[in-house]
Parts: C-alpha cells; sequence; structure tokens
C-alpha cells in the first residue's frame, strides 16, 4: 500500500507562523487591500457586452433549444457548453453596455426557450431579484482547522478518509514546497496552462502569468512527486488566518483517473501545510455553481463548507417553460442558487415523481454544510413516502410543480 503519510509533527495545531508584524503587517493589509480594489475596478470597467441569439439541439436530448445569451462574455464557453455540443449564432450584437440587460432579457423572454445571462458587478444588480435563477459564476469552499489533526480528519467525508488517502499512499506521493522563480515559471507554463485548457477547453478560465507568479513568490508553490519526479503543482498564500490553495496543475495537464492520486495528494497536503502553519482554515476557493460539478464534490470531500463569496460575474438563467430540451438542462445541471442572503441548491427531476430513494440520495451527494437546503423540483406530486422521508431529513425540501399555474416561473422563483 506504500510509506504512511506524512502527519504533524504535533497533534495540536501550532501558534500561526511567519505572519508579519509591525510595518510589515501594516504593508500586507495595504498590498490586500489595493488587489481588491483592482479586482472591484476591472469589474466595474467591463461595461461592454454582447447578445446572442443561438440554436441547436440541447446537449444531451438532442431537442432544438432557442436561447438568448446577453452578457460580458466572461463565461460565454462555460455557458454554451453546458447546453450544446453544437449551435450556430443567429444573431449576434455587439458592443451593448451591460445596463441593457433587462431590457435585452424582457425583450427575448417570450422568444426563446432560455434566457442567459452572465454580468459582472455591479452591474449584475440590474437582472438581481427579477425572477431569474441567480448563481455566482464561483463559489467558494472552506475547511475549518479544529487545534487537533485528529478533528481535521474527522471532517473529511468517508471517501476521502479512505479511497483517497489509500490512492496517495499506493502511489508514493510525496510534496515540497518551493519558491523559486525557475519552479513557478515551468509551474505556469508546463501544469497549469496546458492541465485547464486540456480540462475545459474554451470554457477555461487561466489567470495571467503575472498574478500566480506574485501569489507564488509571496506564498509558497507545493510540488507533488512521484519517485522524485515532479508531477502536479499548487501555489499557496496565507492570508492572515486563512490558507488559500489557489491554482493547480499537473504535468502533462493530466486529470481525473490518469492522476493516479495527484489531487487528493494536493488537497492533503495542502491541508497538512496549512495546520502545521498555525492557519484556522483552508479556503479552497471557487468551484462551478453546480451540484454535481466534478470539482466541487472533489471539495465537498475533503469537507469543504460552500459560501457565497465575492464572485465577479453572475450567472443568470430563465427557461420561457418547463419543455423537453429546458426540463433536459435543468435536470443534468443541479444549481446553486443564490435566494436572498443564502445559497440553495435546485435538483430539477423532471416529470419523474419524487421517491424516497432520491430523498436520500439528495442527502447523502448534494447536502453540503453551508447550503440552506436542497430543493427538489418535479413535475409530478411527490409519492407520500417521498414526502415522510423529507420530514425526517433535515436540510431536504420538496416542490411540487404539478400545483403551480407557471411551472418555470416557480422553479426560478427564490
Amino acid at each position: 500500500m506504500g510509506a504512511a503519510l506524512p502527519a504533524p509533527c504535533a497533534g495540536t495545531r501550532p501558534a500561526i507562523v511567519g505572519q508579519p508584524r509591525g510595518f510589515a503587517r501594516v504593508r500586507a493589509g495595504t498590498e490586500r487591500l489595493y488587489w481588491q480594489w483592482q479586482e472591484y475596478r476591472e469589474s466595474a470597467a467591463t461595461r461592454e457586452a454582447s447578445a446572442l441569439l443561438v440554436s441547436g439541439p440541447e446537449k444531451h436530448s438532442g431537442t432544438p433549444l432557442r436561447s438568448l445569451y446577453f452578457g460580458s462574455g466572461n463565461h460565454l464557453s462555460y455557458v454554451l457548453g453546458l447546453l450544446y455540443d453544437e449551435y450556430r449564432v443567429e444573431e449576434e450584437h455587439r458592443h451593448l453596455n451591460a445596463w441593457q440587460a433587462r431590457s435585452w432579457v424582457d425583450g427575448y423572454r417570450n422568444k426563446v426557450d432560455l434566457v442567459t445571462a452572465d454580468l459582472p458587478w455591479p452591474y449584475h444588480r440590474v437582472l438581481a431579484g427579477r425572477g431569474l435563477l441567480e448563481a455566482p459564476a464561483w463559489v467558494n469552499q472552506k475547511l475549518q482547522l479544529p487545534d487537533r489533526w485528529q478533528d481535521v480528519l474527522a471532517q473529511l467525508r468517508s471517501s476521502a478518509r479512505g479511497e483517497d488517502l489509500r490512492k496517495i499512499r499506493k502511489h508514493g506521493l510525496q510534496y515540497r514546497i518551493v519558491r523559486d522563480e525557475t519552479a513557478i515559471r515551468r509551474f505556469y507554463g508546463e501544469m497549469y496552462v496546458p492541465h485547464l485548457t486540456n480540462r475545459f477547453g474554451n470554457a477555461a478560465y487561466i489567470e495571467p502569468e503575472w498574478k500566480v507568479r506574485y501569489c507564488a513568490e509571496s506564498g509558497a508553490l507545493m510540488e507533488i512527486l512521484r519517485e522524485g519526479e515532479v508531477v502536479a503543482g499548487q501555489v499557496l498564500f496565507g492570508d492572515r488566518q486563512s490558507m488559500q490553495l489557489l491554482w493547480a496543475g499537473t504535468s502533462g495537464g493530466e486529470f481525473g483517473q490518469q492522476s493516479q492520486g495527484v489531487f487528493p495528494a494536493l488537497y492533503y497536503f495542502g491541508v497538512l501545510h496549512a495546520f502545521e502553519g498555525g492557519y484556522r482554515e483552508v479556503d479552497y476557493c471557487g468551484s462551478r455553481p453546480l451540484l454535481s460539478d466534478g470539482i466541487f464534490q472533489l471539495k465537498r470531500r475533503w469537507g469543504g463548507h460552500v459560501y457565497d463569496g465575492w464572485s465577479r460575474d453572475t450567472l443568470f438563467f430563465q427557461p420561457a417553460e418547463l419543455g423537453q430540451a429546458t426540463l433536459s438542462f435543468l435536470t443534468r445541471h443541479p444549481m446553486i442558487t443564490r435566494c436572498r442572503h443564502d445559497l440553495v441548491g435546485k435538483v430539477c427531476l423532471g416529470t419523474e415523481a419524487i421517491q424516497p430513494d432520491d430523498v436520500a440520495r439528495a442527502a447523502q451527494v448534494y447536502a453540503t454544510a453551508g447550503l440552506r437546503a436542497i430543493r427538489l423540483y418535479s413535475l409530478q406530486p411527490p409519492s407520500h413516502a417521498a414526502i415522510d422521508a423529507a420530514r425526517t431529513t433535515a436540510g431536504i425540501e420538496l416542490v411540487d410543480l404539478s400545483r403551480e399555474s407557471e411551472p418555470a416561473a416557480a422553479y426560478c422563483r427564490c
């Protein structure tokens, strides 16, 4: 099974190591505020938008789907990739203003099967609270670090403590912390960019090299080794009481089963490094707002609690009606949506009546700390057994769309 996994030198979390003091602390705080301001400034400067009228067979059902996309284009490839394998653009309107979102959405909501919008801060406020599904483009996940290492491990799901840790031991993975410029450049060009490109294609959101290098040089680069060869890396950045696990990549851009325990190793060794550094939490950072997303599920396995951090962009969806194409899209993509000041998971079961097994699966696979509820929707009344199961299962709510005069609007409703 391989060598035993490294563990902290002491089972109790030490006082935080390496925090700046005096003038250095003031400087670090000033830098943090500066970069936060830069993010807001760049987001507010993204005023130009485009509108695309798109048609094609819906990705999973093959049923014709006509949609409107309005937005900055930051997540255009991602949104269209959720909807289509192949599509054609019937109309394209460029050089619009983001503030025009409401007029475009209102003008097309009865002309297409699905309206989508992709708006940066602060322009997302134009559509917020207007009956569309609203989801942050990225949700954050964090793991709190108790004082004792055994309590840290107890927060992980059994699949992480069992299967994931066995993979790390089986393949003899180890780690080291580096900060030299050559290693950081190699990570960016040979691991980070190829990994994202292979994983997400045109929908890849690749950070500029200067930003990755700045965070790695100010923080650290963790390299994962197999038999002395570097097979993966991840940028670590400590900010006050939180250790952020930022950008990751693998040698050759590998992902999934081919990674042979590499991604569990990135999480385990990242958590270990944060614990030994005295940090109170590990910030796993952003995941796509889909309960079925592989990265979201991996972070969930590793104890990640969901929260709505500042996402530069917000995604909106509004089906005109729950026809075959839109139902196929919604059932394949259970979403994490904003509901006032909370996050709620929405799981659509289409025309199938909700059964007790659906309630159990939602609790086992989707329920996550940080989500106010997981709501199961169906166009058929739920079975009596499912209603009884939901009453005894915390955080699961059933919604009978068959009782609604406008099921699509009820599904979008907060």
